[in-house]
């Protein structure tokens, strides 16, 4: 046998032992869960309009979240500050959203389905709908909560 077969068949056996372990931890892997807003509770948010549902995690207590955030037509979310970063998708309907501490329309982004935004922790921001419902996807890190900016105002 030569030098370069011996190296190999020592390199498939260190190996062997590795793949034997990492079968049965694969095998044990939990089943996936699925949520959709349809399948959620809803529950007021501190607007009106504004419905919130948990999808997964608990945005009380620690670690990640996700949560799905329903907008009525013509709902207004008044600037407002969260103690974590939320990375926001939009999945349905249209949102209007912007960053400051006064709901000023002039510097609003139009958010259609499939749009994200990355609103990082205590950064001040708002957002409405118009003429139709929008459904927001929401993760963060818990614990987290709402704090709405102390003196907002609409422009």
């Amino acid at each position: 046998m030569s030098h370069t077969m011996v190296a190999a068949a020592a390199f498939v056996a260190f190996l062997l032992p590795a793949f034997s372990v990492a079968t049965p931890a694969a095998a044990q892997q939990p089943d996936a869960t699925i949520t959709t807003p349809d399948s959620v509770k809803w529950n007021p948010a501190p607007f009106p309009g504004i419905m919130i549902a948990v999808a997964a995690g608990n945005p009380m207590a620690s670690g990640m979240y996700a949560i799905f955030v329903k907008f009525a037509p013509g709902a207004k979310a008044l600037p407002h500050t969260h103690p974590d970063q939320r990375i926001v998708t939009v999945l349905s309907g249209v949102i209007h959203v912007g960053i400051g501490t006064e709901l000023d329309q002039s510097k609003a982004m139009v958010l259609k389905a499939g749009s994200v935004v990355i609103i990082p922790a205590d950064a001040p921001h708002y957002g409405w709908t118009t003429d139709s419902e929008a459904i927001l996807h929401e993760v963060g890190t818990a614990p987290t909560g709402t704090k709405v900016w102390p003196m907002a105002t609409e422009k």
